[in-house]
């Protein structure tokens, strides 16, 4: 398969008579059927102050090879990440997953611990329940949009999509995106559905959350309708205690750092200033 991946920031930097190495932090984006592209708004570029930031477009999404639909799984996806780690030769890069690509970080973190140094997790759940999600889209937009959602997720479809993304994507945060934000996406709608249909997006992370050896960093917002905070909890019961760190941001959707830029800095601090492990 042909992925895409983009890079700011240099790994080595020039330091008086010598050249210092820089930390590598691989940017997982969320979806799935998006790119990369929001990361590059906010977050990718302040994390290169201080490191070498890798944007990736997971299989299925923006310019990597699209494929076909029994590969949009998450164990390809994470095998896919693997794979390019050795390919680029990595080592053990810092990994940050926003939505469906913290599911994809987190069964990597869980399955290759030795790929990954610190793991950062914005808006990702243990598992997706149906009816949390409903309950927080009637809360924010009132019943219609609880009914379009649970129209989309009872009967998948790329069409049914189309009414979600109308009425329920703005929902997903309180600071609207700029209309350029969505004009330059590259989204395949057709993998979207497809998670729903497919029963992918019946997962429990719980048992394979207590594998992960490395610092973790745990990020939601609490109006966010893609990753409830019920169920970023229940991620942060299922990891190891000692090795997590949990903030959740009220008045604040998917994401976090659109709503909160100041979470921005958290993230800095426990990727470049905290003990290591």
């Amino acid at each position: 398969v042909e992925l895409f991946f983009d890079v700011d920031g240099a790994k080595l930097v020039l330091d008086g008579v010598w050249t210092r190495e820089r930390p590598t932090v691989l940017l997982l984006h969320t979806g799935p059927g998006l790119d990369h592209s929001l990361q590059k708004e906010h977050v990718g570029p302040e994390l290169a102050r201080d490191a070498q930031v890798i944007y990736l477009d997971q299989r299925g999404s923006g310019r990597s090879d699209w494929s076909s639909e029994e590969h949009w799984t998450l164990d390809t996806w994470v095998e896919d990440v693997a794979r390019l780690c050795d390919v680029l030769d990595l080592g053990r890069p810092m990994v940050l997953g926003t939505g469906h690509g913290g599911l994809v970080a987190l069964l990597l973190a869980a399955r290759h611990p030795e790929r990954v140094e610190r793991l950062v997790l914005v808006s990702a759940v243990a598992r997706e329940i149906h009816t949390r999600v409903i309950a927080i889209f009637d809360r924010l937009g009132g019943p219609q949009a609880g009914e379009v959602a649970a129209r989309y997720f009872s009967a998948p479809s790329e069409a049914s999509f189309a009414e979600y993304l109308r009425v329920c994507v703005p929902l997903y945060t309180h600071t609207p995106l700029p209309p350029e934000s969505v004009a330059r996406m590259v989204m395949n709608t057709a993998l979207s559905a497809n998670w729903d249909r497919s029963g992918q997006r019946h997962f429990d992370l719980r048992p394979e959350a207590a594998h992960v050896r490395c610092p973790t960093l745990l990020l939601v917002g609490e109006d966010d309708p893609g990753a409830s905070l019920a169920g970023a909890e229940e991620l942060r019961g299922a990891l190891p205690p000692e090795l997590v760190t949990f903030h959740s941001f009220p008045n604040v959707g998917h994401g976090v750092f659109r709503d909160a830029p100041g979470a921005i800095e958290l993230v800095r601090e426990f990727l470049f200033t905290a003990e290591p492990a």
